[in-house]
């Protein structure tokens, strides 16, 4: 047996490196299939296919933001160069453009310094042992993440199961009420040709079969047996765990389908009012598996 992991955390982790400190920093939101998106400085750029096969091996599903930050040792820093041929050319095209534009303000060097393409940093100098130092920093913040998804997809279990608990007290009630559907439905129609014709002239018998017919028609024994039934398969597979969100998914629109059914067929106000509430239910249950993985 699994845990039930929620689709939605936060983890930060930091590792103090020779060459500098380095923080990982993931989010993770519902997603019907494993998304990745990786933040790194440029001077880390190089890892970014290796932090992402390290999440991979980490993590099944879900919208996977991952965001890492390198602050270099002193001893460790890149002093850039200027491109000074770089720097002639915007000089000059920034000219033509004060010129262009008729203005009298000469070019100022806050103007220039808008422009990273100006200074050169040269290669990274970072150690061969660097990168085992980053993916483990970035392993343990998923390992972070799951546990914070594991506490959120206990959560989430605990009011799914609540939910069933409603949704099987009102199925109960359902069935019982639904003994009494058809005789409702007769005894309207009784009703109705009473206020027509004379009752002396109404076939008892007849109308007796026909009651027989409109008992078929509005049974919702076999709903109700299927809808036990789900609530059952739904309750046994929150315990296996995740990935299971799928699963857990095709099972509430079978719940739903029954539901839809028994409204079809429901003629007493008071099943009507119950089974609004049981589809209520299973709405709040759709919404929240969205993030079970």
């Amino acid at each position: 047996m699994n845990p039930l992991y929620s689709m939605t955390g936060f983890a930060t982790a930091r590792v103090n490196h020779p060459a500098g400190e380095i923080t990982c920093e993931i989010r993770s939101v519902n997603s019907r299939y494993l998304e990745m998106f990786v933040k790194t400085p440029p001077n880390l750029r190089e890892f970014e296919d290796a932090v992402k096969d390290t999440i991979r091996n980490k993590l099944n599903r879900g919208k996977i933001n991952c965001a890492i930050a390198f602050t270099a040792a002193p001893e460790g820093l890149v002093v850039p160069t200027i491109n000074s041929g770089v720097v002639r050319q915007y000089r000059d095209m920034l000219e033509q453009v004060r010129t262009a534009a008729g203005l009298a303000d000469p070019i100022q060097l806050s103007d220039l310094l808008h422009f990273p393409e100006l200074f050169a940093t040269g290669e990274s100098s970072l150690p061969e042992e660097f990168k085992a130092a980053l993916l483990t920093l970035v392993g343990e913040t998923c390992e972070m993440l799951t546990s914070t998804r594991q506490a959120e997809g206990e959560n989430l279990k605990q009011d799914l199961l609540e939910r069933l608990a409603i949704i099987d007290k009102l199925t109960g009630e359902i069935t019982e009420l639904g003994k009494g559907n058809a005789r409702s439905e007769f005894d309207k129609l009784h009703s109705r040709l009473l206020a027509m014709i004379d009752d002396q002239k109404i076939d008892r018998n007849r109308l007796e079969m026909e009651l027989a017919l409109i008992s078929d028609r509005v049974d919702i024994s076999e709903e109700s047996v299927r809808m036990v039934s789900h609530l059952k398969l739904f309750a046994e597979n929150l315990e296996k765990g995740s990935p299971i969100g799928k699963t857990l998914n095709f099972i509430l629109q079978e719940m739903h389908r029954e539901a839809n059914t028994m409204s079809s067929k429901a003629s007493l106000l008071e099943m009507s009012h119950r089974i609004v509430t049981v589809k209520e239910e299973i709405e709040r249950m759709r919404e929240q598996i969205q993030n079970i993985e």
